[in-house]
């Protein structure tokens, strides 16, 4: 039974920790299921952007606590999944690291709405964090319905 989902951005900062963190409030009563978030050019130890932060306390959710960490072999070797927040990232993951391809899908390729990557909002307004935030936790639902679900 897949276990473990990795979703990576490229600082790891406001992307990744956002779909984390919806993932695991999303999925909150399933159990088995583990989620983590990492950069393709993350530097170690940073906190979550402030527009993230303030974005996901709307929905009560806390990313104070949110630090980032490097998309490294070690990290993507313990994902049943890879969720890269961009069809770059899939591709810069795929190059790099001897992963499993049909596991590694961009978060909006299980998305009904749109096969777009997902924007980054890094240093934008409070808005668009807002929009990426929403954007995150719709594909998340249809992300949930194809991986988590059928495990259950």
């Amino acid at each position: 039974m897949d276990k473990n989902v990795l979703f990576v951005c490229t600082g790891n900062t406001c992307r990744s920790p956002m779909a984390e963190a919806l993932a695991r409030h999303l999925t909150r009563s399933v159990d088995g299921w583990t989620f983590a978030s990492a950069g393709v050019f993350a530097h170690p130890g940073a906190p979550a952007s402030k527009g993230s932060i303030q974005v996901m306390q709307e929905k009560g959710i806390d990313l104070s606590t949110h630090r980032s960490q490097l998309a490294d072999a070690e990290l993507l070797g313990k994902a049943d999944w890879v969720i890269p927040m961009t069809r770059g990232h899939q591709q810069m993951l795929l190059n790099t690291f001897p992963l499993k391809p049909d596991r590694v899908r961009t978060l909006m390729s299980f998305s009904s709405s749109s096969p777009e990557d997902v924007m980054d909002p890094f240093g934008g307004l409070t808005e668009t964090y807002r929009r990426v935030r929403d954007q995150i936790e719709g594909a998340l639902s249809d992300l949930i319905l194809a991986v988590i679900q059928p495990s259950r």
